[in-house]
């Protein structure tokens, strides 16, 4: 389901990128906050474009989200697919 670009590296910065369902994803965590955005494309990611923004994760410490474990921020990419199913669905009804 996911063609991966880049796998989360859980270090500073931690970003992940690759394609779900024929819709680019970025995937980021910066200060305290984990997101993922998707857009039909790469270049409307980065133009900000079309894009849908899902915050993730808000951790306690203010710098947290820029160093997240690999395994933790794999799972939370898949919670954010799941989330941009979930609300293709509902808005397709």
């Amino acid at each position: 389901m996911i063609k991966w670009i880049y796998k989360p590296a859980g270090l500073s910065p931690v970003q992940s990128e690759g394609y779900f369902w024929d819709s680019y994803f970025y995937f980021r965590g910066r200060y305290s906050t984990l997101t993922i955005e998707f857009a039909p494309s790469k270049e409307d990611c980065w133009d900000n474009r079309n894009i849908v923004e899902y915050t993730l994760k808000e951790t306690t410490g203010k710098y947290d989200a820029s160093c997240y474990p690999k395994w933790k921020c794999t799972l939370l990419i898949y919670w954010g697919c799941w989330l941009y199913v979930w609300n293709k669905k509902i808005l397709k009804k």
